[in-house]
């Protein structure tokens, strides 16, 4: 039996593979890739993703016909590696393991033709993204990959196959890890030449033949451009409102290519900000979003600005909610805001912090503002004031809050921000930005001193949101997430509200 050939670092991601000898005769093996069994060892962060029992005993590798694997993740490379959008839309901000399975399980008994058209896009992205859509027969653990801007997000559930053999379970706890696209595409690259260049023996003209297909779908990737990666990320008809708009606002595409990959490093900041919205947003917003971009470079941050900004935080992998909490409460103490007795001059601590507000009417409203800094470009927040959210004063500090965080936060290894807000942005980061805003506007201390005494009712927290400049709701859902209210008393004036709108 052969050694492991190892590629990847297993404290970041591994790949393990080798072939082994096949006891059953030829007959009796799959007639798709029967001549390739072997052992898949996957590791991430140092856990072993492949680990599991069996009546063996433990076992780090899981055992079975590897072309099928080798010809899912040819077959299915730009997806896995660029493609972030998910087919259906998503509200939770869960790893992608979780979200797709929760769609799926949604989904599974629709009915109606819209469901099932929308089972069907659940199912497609599934198939370009989950490990055990590679081989149905194989007993794979349920790890989907994904781009995530430009990370790779790495995903698993603890769920097991549906149909193993019993006393076959995989050790795993539920969990994500996002690393840079070189660390997962690098090793994944080698397994596929390996492959194809390091055969077992004994094969016959079908077995060289297929190996042959699959040489040629790597070939294929190699040949690739930077247009065709981008547009895994981006729909066809968004990617071209963009190179149209770059070629009007004379923007070239910056996109970063891995050296002798076919995957992008870092994705270009036109097709960023465009990931996050509406694909079906039109040439004149598209053209004043890129104009934009065109317009805010050439600066850099303040130095106050580039001492807070941190771009380690990386995805949100536990509660967003709490993460923003803990950022905005940080946030406070480092600039010694007064958070005690005074709501917060957003507009004061911006200008403070060097990044210019940009008040911007767009025919899209789901855009509720826009984030650009780092990377030769002057820090800056657009708000749409075409966004219903941003009608009142209440809405557009919340905006400019929430903006702010993604500057500070969501920064990408290139130590750039270009991103959109709205409804088509990723879940998690938007729902760490909103808690980072309500917490950075209604501190707690601020909260408790702002507290009508008494009983509070639909009034006394109509006043003290006044009083606060933000909105009702908002404080609302915050004064319970803060414990301030109980889940009886936030359904009461959730109710009385309604009631008066």
């Amino acid at each position: 039996m052969t050694e492991f050939v190892r590629f990847g670092n297993p404290s970041r991601f591994e790949i393990a593979i080798r072939w082994i000898p096949d006891r059953e005769p030829r007959e009796r093996r799959p007639a798709h890739g029967g001549w390739s069994m072997g052992a898949l060892r996957l590791t991430v962060g140092g856990h072993v993703l492949t680990r599991h029992e069996s009546i063996g005993g433990e076992q780090d590798a899981v055992h079975w016909y590897l072309f099928p694997f080798f010809d899912w993740l040819a077959t299915y490379w730009v997806s896995l590696l660029h493609e972030e959008r998910f087919a259906w839309r998503d509200n939770h901000g869960a790893p992608a393991a979780t979200a797709v399975f929760l769609a799926l399980r949604r989904l599974i008994d629709a009915r109606s033709e819209e469901d099932q058209a929308e089972y069907a896009r659940v199912q497609g992205w599934w198939a370009r993204h989950a490990l055990r859509a590679a081989d149905s027969s194989a007993l794979f653990p349920d790890v989907v990959i994904r781009r995530f801007m430009n990370d790779i997000e790495i995903s698993w559930t603890a769920r097991q196959p549906g149909y193993a053999p019993n006393g076959y379970r995989f050790m795993l706890v539920p969990g994500a890890a996002t690393l840079p696209v070189g660390d997962v595409a690098g090793p994944l690259w080698e397994a596929l030449a390996w492959a194809v260049s390091v055969p077992p023996g004994d094969l016959d003209a079908d077995d060289r033949r297929s190996i042959a297909d699959l040489d040629q779908k790597i070939d294929h990737l190699r040949g690739l451009s930077c247009a065709a990666l981008e547009q895994a990320y981006l729909s066809a008809d968004l990617l071209g409102k963009v190179e149209s708009a770059r070629g009007t606002v004379g923007l070239r595409d910056r996109s970063l290519r891995e050296p002798a990959l076919p995957a992008l490093t870092l994705f270009d900041d036109a097709v960023l900000m465009f990931g996050s919205v509406n694909p079906d947003i039109g040439t004149h917003d598209s053209e004043t979003l890129l104009r934009l971009l065109a317009t805010q470079a050439g600066g850099q941050d303040s130095p106050e600005l580039a001492r807070l900004v941190d771009p380690t935080i990386g995805a949100p992998l536990s509660a967003p909610f709490e993460e923003g909490y803990d950022l905005a409460e940080g946030i406070l103490e480092d600039l010694n805001l007064d958070h005690e007795t005074t709501p917060i001059d957003m507009q004061a601590l911006l200008s403070r912090l060097g990044i210019q507000v940009i008040e911007q009417k767009l025919e899209t409203p789901t855009i509720r503002g826009v984030a650009i800094a780092g990377a030769g470009y002057h820090p800056t927040i657009m708000v749409n004031v075409t966004s219903p959210y941003n009608a009142v004063e209440p809405g557009k500090r919340f905006t400019l809050a929430h903006e702010l965080f993604h500057i500070l936060y969501d920064r990408e290894r290139a130590r750039r921000i270009t991103h959109s807000s709205g409804p088509w942005a990723p879940a998690g980061i938007e729902k760490r930005a909103n808690a980072f805003a309500a917490m950075l506007l209604m501190p707690r201390p601020l909260v408790r001193n702002r507290l009508p005494p008494g009983d509070l009712d639909r009034d006394g927290l109509v006043q003290m949101a006044l009083r606060m400049h933000v909105g009702p709701t908002a404080l609302l859902e915050h004064l319970f997430n803060i414990d301030l209210i109980d889940e009886f008393k936030r359904d009461e004036l959730r109710a009385a509200l309604a009631s008066r709108c």
